[in-house]
């Protein structure tokens, strides 16, 4: 099967089942009558499956469009084949398989400004999503990621992680956008950020004192509720085009939450940061990130001050996308004073509570996603109406050898 693969969307979406028996599993069901053992074996996707499986998720499809800027601006002008607020990329890709864990990387361009507006439009283009897999995809470690069998839903035990499986994990980085929603939301609304148990002013009281922020209250709890929303926004549309594109393919998937997420992120090495003030009720330790592979930006990675730098920099600074280097826009006359109250914002949070977010994780796992080979005698056994043609001639079109 060549790259030139294509499928109407509408046939593909009439056609979108969770399927979650794959080839080689064992179904041992309390349901009566639906005890099956496959008598297939294993069979792993192939790398140009994989490559069109982590496009459709997280690929790189040109430049965002931008008919109209933010009074502080983009954090980046890259355009995925999923929608992401602001364009902040926080969502991060991770897979097991038999030959080991990867990170599909495509958080960062070689350019600020991507030269083509648009990547991919002719068949000569698709090209770049296999290029762009050989690329951007970091080999972690060999060996399927080791999840405990205990620490999956029983419902899914039997068919999860299995030989010849790939289990999607998307990793979404709020520390981006928690930075960004404020420098955004500030310049636009002027909020007043306030310290709900404290019932004070959240290291802001001068810029309240002097009129600056003169907006509406917005307490530390209600700016905090957004960002799981924005991120799992983000991961849900992803996730959607995932399971669309294994349908389109004739390969079985299914999502899950039935699965105990902190084990999966120990399996990947998150590090898990210790509360280093006295701890709040919320205080619960804060997975901050993977070493050197994806760091938050916040403690201890970069102290709070440097996070809120470096997020302005992508922005504003000489080689982020509106400086000399990019877009070349003059700074809004607001700009530095911004940059002022989201540091004290945040440093605030971080020193009285001693975590960053206060109430939600820097780093958690939306949702996972597994996607496979059908076990298309089970299916005709049970559920043939849930199998078409493309299912059936899956194996000879994309696995001719």
């Amino acid at each position: 099967m060549s790259i030139d693969f294509d499928a109407p969307l509408f046939r593909t979406m009439y056609r979108r089942r969770t399927r979650r028996f794959p080839k080689g599993a064992k179904l041992l069901s309390r349901r009566a009558g639906l005890n099956y053992s496959s008598k297939e074996q294993p069979v792993p996707l192939n790398d140009l499956e994989t490559a069109l499986l982590c496009f459709a998720t997280t690929g790189i499809t040109g430049v965002t469009v931008e008919e109209i800027r933010h009074l502080l601006g983009h954090l980046t002008v890259i355009g995925r084949t999923a929608a992401s607020p602001c364009a902040s990329l926080t969502l991060h890709l991770f897979f097991t398989n038999d030959e080991g864990v990867f990170y599909y990387k495509t958080d960062t361009t070689e350019e600020i400004i991507p030269k083509k507006r648009v990547r991919i439009s002719t068949l000569e283009d698709r090209k770049k999503i296999r290029e762009d897999y050989e690329k951007n995809t970091i080999k972690l470690k060999d060996g399927r990621l080791d999840i405990p069998r205990e620490a999956i839903g029983s419902a899914f035990e039997s068919m999860v992680n299995l030989p010849g499986t790939t289990l999607f994990t998307p990793i979404a980085d709020t520390t981006r956008e928690y930075i960004n929603l404020l420098f955004t939301g500030l310049a636009q609304f002027r909020w007043q950020l306030w310290d709900e148990v404290k019932n004070q002013p959240a290291g802001i009281g001068k810029w309240i004192d002097d009129g600056f922020l003169n907006g509406n209250r917005m307490t530390i709890a209600q700016y905090e509720g957004m960002l799981p929303w924005l991120c799992n926004l983000e991961a849900g549309m992803a996730m959607q085009n995932l399971s669309l594109a294994a349908s389109a393919m004739g390969l079985g998937s299914f999502m899950m939450h039935t699965i105990d997420l902190p084990t999966v992120m120990r399996s990947l090495n998150m590090r898990f940061e210790q509360i280093k003030t006295e701890p709040s009720p919320q205080a619960t330790v804060n997975p901050v990130g993977i070493d050197g592979i994806l760091e938050g930006y916040c403690p201890p990675y970069r102290t709070v001050e440097k996070a809120v730098e470096e997020i302005a920099d992508m922005k504003w600074g000489a080689g982020g996308i509106y400086g000399e280097n990019g877009y070349r826009l003059p700074k809004p006359n607001m700009y530095e004073t911004i940059v002022d109250v989201t540091k004290s914002y945040c440093s605030y949070v971080y020193e009285t509570y001693g975590r960053i977010p206060k109430y939600h994780d820097a780093m958690f796992i939306p949702i996972l996603a597994q996607i496979h080979h059908l076990d298309i005698g089970f299916y005709e056994k049970f559920f043939p109406e849930y199998l078409d043609e493309m299912d059936k001639a899956h194996m000879p079109q994309w696995h001719s050898e």
